[in-house]
């Protein structure tokens, strides 16, 4: 059985955010104990979203932590000089050579943006 969300309650319209409520889901645990999470945003589906994203996102974070830093930076690096090794080695000129390094350092850089705007916690108080 999975996790499963038994009941919701409103608890409270958004005094600063028009539009934002606060609601009490009660969630029923693998082994049959029961929580209660508080859950925010405009209805019940999107504040039901928010605490599902949460959970997803403590789950792969505790995954990733086990990852030492020194790996990362390999990865970085190891791409940096695999995309200057594959931008040199085109039969090219010298522009065409450079825009497709930006352009490969852009898109990384995007991914990377990308990742973290997942990371953030979107189940917080409004």
């Amino acid at each position: 059985m999975k996790r499963k969300a038994i009941q919701a309650e409103l608890r409270k319209e958004s005094k600063t955010f028009n539009g934002w409520l606060k609601y009490e889901v009660t969630i029923q645990n693998e082994d049959g104990s029961v929580e209660k999470v508080p859950a925010y945003g405009k209805d019940l589906q999107d504040a039901l979203s928010r605490v599902v994203h949460d959970e997803k996102v403590v789950k792969l974070e505790k995954k990733t932590k086990r990852i030492p830093d020194l790996v990362w930076v390999v990865l970085w690096f190891g791409y940096i000089l695999g995309l200057a090794n594959f931008a040199m080695s085109m039969w090219a000129s010298n522009t065409i050579k450079s825009v497709v390094f930006i352009s490969g350092l852009t898109f990384v850089t995007g991914l990377v943006l990308l990742a973290k705007n997942w990371f953030r916690q979107r189940n917080i108080e409004k």
